[in-house]
């Protein structure tokens, strides 16, 4: 009976095998596939498939003959040894009609195991449509494919440099470590440590998989108590960035920031500068409730396509560049700024004393920054000047763009619900001294809110967070919280407070040792990741100079954008990959990006008398 059962799956497998429709899915969709599949048979004049009836099933007929009739009456026999393929596609009803001329057997495959093989064998619903064209023309429209399989990649010197280096350099700081002196749990944690730089440095996993591999390693070995370990998620920060998420998510799906921008076009004066105006704008306006410079881009690097096409600016032209440089800018020069604006901001917060973390947690920490803001706008305006001139005078096509205004109609009530939701969390966080509720759980009540309206799904709150990042954050949370546990901060403090008794708290000095702290990491460190290890270099140091914490984690987080090197910042990737290439001259573009780099050394300089002013320095 085993035997007879292996025959006819064996038999199965290979008839779905030789249908071009399944011809390119894998051998795990096969195996799924062949445990859903039975077979049937039908006497003559039976009907197979009936028009307008649920298509439940599939049939692959392995013998017989059929005759197909059209929504328009025409009959045509039916060649090609398949039928309703409707099953496949995301039509729910036959749209042909199927009867047997002569006894027919066949193999029936449910709708249902089909609609699940195509999250998977993500061509297999255009491919069904495809042979459904083929039956009502008669032409052969479904070709042959190929299995497909996961090609075996090599690893790379740098992946095998990488690997061999996390294994061999841990136990290394080990050692040392333990002959410098060092508890056997410190020097334990140290070489944790090291392992998840390493595999950073040389990218060996997703940059959110080594904190979780420290986290995992340090509660196996029980370095750390699990409340240390897992405090980032009991914290603050997991409401705040749930909330911040689900937020920016209803603002794009709603349509929101497309009518916005439409909006803000229409009503600025229709000059290069207020062109690029608009797309800083609609950066600045996003930054404090989207934590991602990604994300931010993502919104506004269509209104640079359409701009560009809608002037008609010259490919690589100077004009088609600074709008480039705008909408770039837009997206990144307000990172540091805010609290909620930037993804490690709101990690290396967890870093400072709580007197200080309650200070800051609305929007304080913006007006503390608020001259490097001033600071980094007011050079962007000038450098876009240096580095492209005055532009050409072209006009907006603003009839065309009245007339998309027009076409959005009214404000939706998701709409609604998104402008009610930016300005409750916005007046919140700026009011939080006054009512003293948290900008945290302001974040949580949106979130809240945001799911019981219906306005965030299931499946929203599925995809549309960005689970790694959470998961990213929170886990260097927990290691500057063991890190400080383990009395590993202090010690750096003691042994470095002696190398830079030169800055003698002077921010003069502890400026140039930030930025060179900062941009060495950088080299070899993600944004988020440089920016967090940075502070957690320099806190220790800025504690032994007396700086204020917040200054210091400020620093890294303004320094931590800049970069030299298109591989340094993902943002500037995802410019790369969106095609945009094509419209600026990226030589032209990196020259702007380096006096921009300036520009926050400039801010950092111009804010010491301010926060001298606030007490900060």
């Amino acid at each position: 009976m085993a035997v007879s059962e292996h025959n006819k799956d064996s038999e199965y497998a290979h008839r779905l095998r030789q249908d071009p429709l399944f011809a390119d899915i894998t051998g795990h969709e096969l195996a799924r596939l062949v445990g859903a599949v039975q077979s049937v048979e039908f006497s003559p004049g039976q009907s197979v498939c009936t028009q307008d009836d649920p298509a439940n099933f599939l049939y692959l007929i392995e013998s017989g003959e059929l005759l197909l009739s059209t929504a328009s009456g025409r009959s045509v026999e039916l060649t090609m040894r398949r039928c309703g393929e409707e099953a496949a596609s995301d039509h729910a009803t036959y749209l042909c009609g199927t009867i047997a001329t002569t006894p027919v057997r066949a193999l029936r495959v449910p709708r249902e195991t089909l609609q699940e093989l195509s999250l998977t064998a993500t061509s297999l619903r255009s491919r069904a449509l495809l042979g459904l064209m083929g039956h009502v023309g008669g032409e052969p429209f479904l070709k042959s494919g190929t299995p497909r399989k996961k090609p075996a990649v090599p690893l790379s010197r740098r992946e095998t440099a990488g690997w061999l280096a996390t294994v061999m350099v841990p136990p290394a700081i080990y050692f040392l470590g333990s002959m410098a002196g060092l508890a056997v749990e410190a020097a334990l944690f140290l070489a944790i440590l090291s392992a998840t730089v390493l595999m950073w440095v040389f990218t060996l996993a997703d940059e959110f998989v080594p904190p979780l591999v420290a986290i995992v390693a340090v509660l196996i070995v029980g370095l750390v108590p699990y409340e240390v370990a897992l405090a980032g998620f009991a914290s603050r920060t997991l409401p705040t960035l749930l909330g911040v998420y689900a937020l920016a998510a209803v603002i794009s799906a709603s349509g929101l920031s497309y009518r916005f921008m439409l909006w803000l076009l229409l009503r600025l004066p229709d000059t290069p500068f207020w062109h690029q105006t608009a797309l800083v704008l609609s950066g600045y306006i996003l930054s404090p409730i989207m934590p991602s410079a990604n994300a931010r881009l993502s919104l506004v690097l269509p209104f640079y396509r359409d701009m560009v096409d809608g002037l008609g600016l010259q490919a690589k032209s100077k004009a088609a560049t600074a709008l480039m440089a705008a909408t770039f800018s837009g997206a990144m020069l307000l990172s540091p700024m805010f609290l909620t604006s930037k993804s490690s901001n709101l990690t290396v917060i967890t870093m400072l004393p709580g007197q200080l973390q309650v200070q800051f947690q609305g929007l304080f920490w913006f007006v503390a920054a608020s001259v490097a803001a001033a600071t980094v706008t007011l050079l962007h305006l000038v450098f876009m000047r240096l580095c492209f001139g005055r532009g050409a005078a072209a006009g907006l096509p603003k009839p065309r763009l009245a007339r998309q205004l027009a076409l959005l109609g009214p404000m939706s009530a998701a709409e609604k619900g998104a402008l009610v939701g930016f300005l409750f969390f916005l007046l919140g966080a700026a009011t939080s001294d006054w009512h003293h509720v948290s900008a945290a759980w302001i974040a949580g009540f949106l979130l809240v809110g945001l799911l019981l309206m219906g306005l965030f799904s299931k499946k929203d709150f599925q995809q549309k967070i960005d689970w790694p990042m959470i998961f990213f954050l929170l886990s260097l949370d927990g290691l500057s919280r063991s890190i400080s546990y383990l009395g590993l901060d202090t010690a750096l403090a003691h042994s470095v407070g002696n190398g830079f008794a030169f800055v003698d708290g002077r921010m003069a000095l502890f400026i140039p040792l930030a930025l060179f702290v900062t941009l060495a990491l950088r080299l070899v460190l993600p944004t988020t990741a440089g920016m967090v290890v940075a502070a957690i270099i320099l806190l220790p140091i800025g504690q032994s100079q007396f700086l204020n914490p917040w200054v210091v984690v400020f620093l890294t987080a303004m320094f931590s954008d800049m970069w030299f090197l298109p591989y340094q910042c993902s943002p500037y990737l995802q410019v790369v990959g969106s095609g945009m290439g094509r419209f600026y001259e990226q030589a032209e573009f990196l020259r702007y990006n380096h006096y921009m780099n300036l520009s926050r050394v400039a801010a950092a300089y111009l804010s010491i008398p301010y926060w001298e002013a606030l007490g900060l320095v």
